[in-house]
């Protein structure tokens, strides 16, 4: 296994960043201040953890994190729409910075990270 294969490419560390702020923002659209934590600031630490796996090549992190993400944007849902200040704007924005993270995690580059971190011969 060369330094090369198992070096993180860009747009791995690119999907944990938008993953990261994708459910922060989601996760924050369902939070009441004065409630305590409720299942999507729960689901919120869970993306955050498992995205970190995710980046550092975890196989089953990847597929985690896909679907937490997803979980996350169908529980918000009624939540930002029901904002009367912003509307669905706020999960707009938190869908336009998770999926496009889920996205890059399944690229050829990332397959390969992901490959050569599970020591896995592939073509």
């Amino acid at each position: 296994m060369t330094a090369d294969a198992t070096r993180r490419p860009r747009s791995v560390t690119l999907a944990v960043v938008l993953l990261i702020l994708g459910t922060f923002v989601a996760g924050s659209t369902a939070v009441d201040p004065d409630e305590a934590p409720s299942l999507a600031v729960l689901l919120g630490a869970a993306c955050l953890w498992f995205a970190v796996r995710a980046g550092r090549g975890r196989r089953i992190a990847r597929i985690t994190v896909t679907c937490l993400t997803a979980l996350m944007l169908a529980l918000v849902t009624p939540f930002a729409l029901d904002d009367e200040l912003y509307g669905g704007a706020t999960l707009l924005f938190a869908a336009l910075l998770a999926v496009p993270g889920v996205v890059l995690l399944y690229r050829p580059a990332a397959d390969a990270y992901v490959r050569a971190r599970s020591g896995e011969a592939g073509t």
